[in-house]
Order: C-alpha cells, then structure tokens, then sequence
C-alpha cells in the first residue's frame, strides 16, 4: 500500500486531465508544474505554523495562474487552485490545530518517526512496509557496539498515525539511498554518534547497507524538507532499526540514543517477559507508556527534551 504525499497536488493533477480535452495544455506544460510547486510551499508553511510562507505560497499560486498559463488552462484550474488555498488558509491560520485543519503537525513532541512508506528488512531478507509491522515480526537492526547488523524484534509501535500528514527531512546518500524521518529523530553517524535528522548536514556520514549485504558508511548528498502522509514510531528489543537500508535509532526528542534507550527499559522488559503479548499496530496516536514518561519528564527535567 503506497501512501500519498500530498492529496492538493493529486487533487490538481486530475484537475489537469480533465481540462486536457478542454484545453490545449500541452504549451503549458511547464507552466502548469511551477504554479503546482507552490502548493508545496503553502503546505509547508502550515505544518511550521509559518503564516508568511502561507501568505506567500497563495500570492504565488494566484500569480502564476494569471500570468504563466493560457487563459483557458487558468479558467479551469483557477477556481479549483484558490479553492483549496483559502480554505487551508481559513481553516489553519492562524491556529493549524484547528479541528476543520485538512492537514497536523504531530501532535506533541513525543511523536517523531518514520515515514509510513519506508521499508524495513525481515531477517529472512524480504522488506516490509513499516506501517504493516506488528509486535513480534523479526527485522534487522543495528549494533552500535560492533558496528554489525544484528536481528531483533519489534515490540510495539510508540507512535502510529498513519492518515495524518508531517514534514519530515529526507536524507539522500550518494548511492541514491534515501530515508524520511521527522526532524528530532536520532540517527547514527561516523564521527558524531547519534544526532538528530535535523542536525544531519551535507557531506556527513551514515550508517547503510550495501548491494552486497554489508554495513558501510556513506555520504550524504542531499537533505530536503517533504510532506508526506503517515508517520510510525516501531520499538525494537535493540532500539535500532534497518530503514530503506538505513541504519536508525528508535527513538526522538531526547538528544541522546543511549539514555533513550535505558529510559524505556521497563517497556522493553515487559515485553521481553511477556512474548505472547501481540498487539495490533491498528491503535492510533502515541502508547501510552512514552506517553506518560514524555509528560513527567517535560515536567521534572525539560532542559533534555528537544523538538
């Protein structure tokens, strides 16, 4: 099941051929994908709570409508085009939690995950969508100790939303390997141990597994922000994980995999004790074990708690 990215530009896509017949949009080709990419920007805007970016994106919808595409094209898309920014901008500005909002933020700083289209590696080498894992399934996983790929198991999901929209940083090797994580996510580098997607730069290095089935380190080449639709957090007996042949933590927020780890040992142990325990990743929003230990310790100890 592959997830949409982003239901606007669907929305326009199919606008598009329809018009085709009406229209002739072939000499507006171009035209028509730049006045699409602003679309992307007003989403953006609303998922940082940006009004300005918001204002900007329809400002630059309504301009190129008017001034890069025929008449005809623009007549047909156009109503369509302001339709669906005034009401993201009428239902999300200025509060994007609003209950009429088509599209979230996450909703509170303990969610954090994957991208639901990524792909995680079985041990018996099959990849599985991370959004169909259930407790119990057995992947790859990382061993910051050795540096090796290790089998684990899944134990449950800490955050599962996947009809929900996020941005999320998209990290892309020089191999072309490529993983969508929220930005306070952890993940493993060379020289700088784990550190938030966020603080990922070009030129640093990752944790990846080769054509040939080995670990190596690889460079990143490009970071971008993207829109996608579903977001999960799986929980492993390692608290690592093999993502789209990408070596990542578990775990977010607290800037340090280690303490993240010994902090939900409790979690880890009652699942380990109690191996028939099999839940469905169907329950949505955040377990409600991080949950209460996020709350606590945004109470007691917030100077560890990073968005």
């Amino acid at each position: 099941m592959k997830m949409m990215s982003l239901k606007f530009l669907l929305i326009i896509g199919i606008l598009i051929t329809i018009t085709y017949a009406r229209c002739p949009i072939a000499e507006d080709s171009k035209e028509i994908l730049k006045c699409v990419a602003s679309f992307q920007s007003v989403l953006l805007g609303a998922f940082k709570q940006d009004v300005e970016k918001i204002c900007d994106g329809a400002a630059d919808v309504a301009a190129c409508l008017s001034t890069e595409i025929s008449e005809c094209v623009a007549e047909q898309l156009g109503q369509t085009a302001f339709n669906k920014v005034k009401q993201l901008v009428e239902n999300c500005c200025p509060v994007i939690d609003s209950a009429n909002c088509s599209i979230h933020k996450i909703a509170s700083s303990l969610g954090h995950c994957f991208a639901a289209d990524s792909l995680v590696t079985l041990v018996n080498g099959k990849q599985k969508q991370i959004i169909e894992l259930q407790s119990g399934d057995k992947i790859l996983a990382y061993d910051d100790k050795t540096n090796k790929i290790i089998p684990t198991n899944v134990l449950t999901m800490l955050d599962y939303q996947p009809n929900q929209y996020a941005v999320f940083k998209q990290l892309t090797t020089i191999s072309g390997r490529q993983i969508s994580l929220t930005p306070s996510h952890l993940l493993p580098t060379d020289i700088h141990g784990y550190i938030m997607a966020k603080n990922v730069r070009i030129g640093m290095n990752i944790y990846i597994i080769n054509d040939d089935g080995a670990l190596i380190t690889e460079t990143i080449s490009n970071v971008i922000d993207i829109v996608k639709q579903g977001y999960v957090a799986p929980l492993t007996q390692q608290g690592t994980l093999i993502v789209n042949n990408i070596a990542a933590s578990c775990y977010a927020t607290i800037d340090n995999h280690n303490l993240a780890h010994t902090v939900l040992a409790p979690m880890r142990w009652w699942y380990d004790l109690f191996e028939e325990i099999k839940e469905s990743n169907k329950i949505i929003g955040i377990h409600w074990f991080p949950n209460i230990l996020y709350k606590m310790t945004t109470f007691f100890i917030p100077s560890i708690i990073q968005n």
